[in-house]
C-alpha cells in the first residue's frame, strides 16, 4: 500500500508500530522489523489483487446444508459481484470430545476426506467445476495447527503431535478440547500435508487455501508448501494472521484484525476517525512494500462469537463500515449473509439457518458497491491519499489512484449530518471550476460552484458515506 502520511500522523504511527509488531504472537525484534518492512511482497495474480472473496459456511449457507445447496446460488453470487469463493472447511469432523451436536468444522478427522454432511467427493468436484465455469476462482479451508481426536495420523504417527513431559499428546491451548495439536519439527509430518495440499490443487483442481491460525504453524513450513503449490499452478494462499514475513515467500493476504476492531469505537464515538489513520499508518511501516490485506466487516469468528455486523454496527453502520472495507487498499471479504443484511449469529457447532429474507436493501446496496469496484481501477490499486475535512474526528475522507481514473471516499462516522469542507491544497490534483465529481452511488454530480481555492464544500449524512469519481474536463 501506498498511503501518503502526515507528519503527526507519522508520528503516531511509529509510537502504535512498536506495540502493533509486539502483537504479533513472536518476539518483537527492530531490526527484523525493519528488514521485512524494507522488502516487497511476494507478487499476487491479478485475480487475487482484484478479488472480491465470499466467505461460505457450508451448514448455513442453505436449506440443504450441501454443495448442491452452494451450487444453486452460484448465480446469485455472480450477479452480486463475487469472484473468489472460500469454502469453510469440508473435511470430516472429529466425535470424540465433540463440541455441540455437529462438532467444529475446524476438528478435522481426514485431510483428504468429505464432510458428509455436504455431499460426496464427485458433489464436491461438480460444485468446483461449476463455479470455475462461472468464472469464479474457488479456495478451501486449510486447518494445518491441529486435527480430531480421532484423526487417523494419531494412530498411524503419533511422532507428529505434541506432547506433554509424560508423553501425552497435547491440545495447542487448554480451551480447544476437541483438536490435538501438530508438531512441525517433524520432518514427517511437514511431507505429509505438502502432499495433502498438492492432492487437492493438482488432482481435484481447487485454486488455493485460506489457512487457519497461520501463525501457530512455522514461517518455513508455508514457505515449503507455496513453493511446492507454485510447481504445480498459481493458486491464492491467505493466512489468517497478521505476520509481515508471511507476505515475503507463502502468503498473497494476512488477516487484518486491527481495521476491523478499529471500526465499533470509531462508529460509538469512543475513538476518532484518526484511529483509522494509525492502523494503515502502521501497516505501510510493518509490512512489505505491496502487501494485501484482507478487510472485512465481519466473519466467521465475529459473528458466530460476537455479533453479526448489523447487530454490532447497526444497518447504516454495516453499510458505512462495507464502503470502509471495500475502497481502502487491500481485498474485501463478505461472510454468506452479510449481503442479506443477515442479523443472525452462526453457531459453527450446529447448523443456524441464515435469514435470507429479511426486509432490506443489503443486496442491492453490495451489488452496487462491488460494480463500482469492478468499473474502478483505483480501487484495487495500493495508492491512496487521505484527504484533511473540516471535521477529522468524525470524517474519514481519501482519494484512490490509478491511470485516468481517481476516486474520492467520503466517510462520516457522526452521529448528525457533515456540512463541511475537504482540503485539496496538499493534494496531487487539480480541483477547480473544471472538475466535475460524479456520485457513484447516486448518479448526481457536484456543481463546480462548490469548490473554491481547492477547497470542496459538500453534505454526508449522519453515519454516512460518499464515492465520487473525480474527472477533470480541462485535461
Amino acid at each position: 500500500m501506498t498511503l501518503r502520511i502526515l507528519p503527526l500522523q507519522r508520528l503516531f504511527a511509529l509510537c502504535l508500530f512498536v506495540f502493533s509488531v509486539q502483537a504479533f504472537a513472536q518476539e518483537f525484534n527492530a531490526e527484523r522489523a525493519r528488514t521485512i518492512s524494507a522488502q516487497s511482497s511476494r507478487p499476487s495474480a491479478e485475480w487475487v489483487c482484484n478479488g472480491i472473496i465470499y466467505e461460505i459456511y457450508p451448514r448455513s449457507f442453505s436449506p440443504e446444508g450441501t454443495f448442491a445447496g452452494i451450487e444453486k446460488k452460484l448465480p446469485e453470487l455472480k450477479s452480486l459481484g463475487v469472484t473468489i469463493l472460500w469454502l469453510m472447511p469440508i473435511h470430516p469432523v472429529g466425535t470424540i470430545n465433540r463440541k455441540g451436536s455437529l462438532g467444529s468444522p475446524y476438528s478435522i478427522s481426514d485431510y483428504y476426506g468429505i464432510n458428509p454432511e455436504f455431499g460426496t467427493l464427485d458433489d464436491f468436484r461438480h460444485l468446483l467445476a461449476t463455479a470455475h465455469a462461472l468464472g469464479f476462482h474457488l479456495v478451501i479451508d486449510l486447518v494445518a495447527n491441529h486435527t480430531a481426536w480421532d484423526n487417523k495420523l494419531i494412530h498411524e504417527h503419533p511422532d507428529y503431535f505434541h506432547k506433554d513431559s509424560t508423553g501425552k499428546i497435547i491440545p495447542p491451548n487448554p480451551n480447544w478440547t476437541d483438536v490435538a495439536r501438530l508438531d512441525y519439527a517433524q520432518t514427517g509430518l511437514r511431507h505429509y500435508m505438502i502432499e495433502m495440499m498438492k492432492y487437492w490443487v493438482r488432482d481435484i483442481g481447487i485454486d488455493g487455501f485460506r489457512c487457519d491460525v497461520a501463525e501457530l504453524v512455522p514461517v518455513d513450513f508455508w514457505d515449503q508448501a507455496r513453493s511446492a503449490l507454485d510447481s504445480i499452478k498459481t493458486v491464492m494462499m491467505l493466512s489468517e494472521g497478521a505476520y509481515p514475513e508471511h507476505h515475503l515467500k507463502a502468503f498473497d493476504i494476512t488477516y487484518d484484525w486491527d481495521l476491523y476492531h478499529a471500526i465499533a469505537p470509531v462508529l460509538s464515538g469512543t475513538a476518532t476517525a484518526r484511529s483509522l489513520d494509525r492502523v494503515l499508518n502502521v501497516q505501510e511501516l510493518s509490512y512489505p512494500k505491496g502487501a494485501l490485506h484482507l478487510r472485512f466487516s465481519s466473519n466467521h469468528d465475529e459473528n458466530a462469537w460476537d455479533k453479526a455486523d448489523v447487530e454490532k454496527f447497526g444497518i447504516a453502520g454495516a453499510k458505512l463500515a462495507a464502503v470502509l472495507v471495500n475502497t481502502v487498499p487491500g481485498v474485501p471479504l463478505l461472510y454468506n449473509g452479510q449481503e442479506a443484511g443477515n442479523p443472525v449469529r452462526l453457531k459453527l457447532f450446529e447448523k443456524t439457518p441464515i435469514e435470507w429474507d429479511a426486509a432490506n436493501d443489503f443486496r442491492p446496496f453490495y451489488t452496487k458497491l462491488y460494480a463500482i469496484r469492478s468499473e474502478h481501477p483505483s480501487l484495487t490499486e495500493q495508492h491512496m491519499e487521505r484527504v484533511p475535512s473540516s471535521n477529522d474526528r468524525r470524517v474519514f475522507a481519501f482519494l484512490r489512484y490509478a491511470v485516468n481514473d481517481t476516486v474520492l471516499v467520503v466517510l462520516n462516522f457522526g452521529c448528525v449530518s457533515f456540512d463541511g469542507t475537504l482540503d485539496f491544497t496538499q493534494s496531487g490534483i487539480i480541483i477547480n471550476d473544471t472538475t466535475t465529481l460524479t456520485n457513484l452511488f447516486t448518479d448526481s454530480t457536484i456543481p463546480s460552484g462548490m469548490m473554491y481555492r481547492r477547497q470542496l464544500h459538500l453534505s454526508v449524512p449522519a453515519t454516512g458515506f460518499a464515492i465520487f469519481s473525480i474527472i477533470n474536463d480541462a485535461q
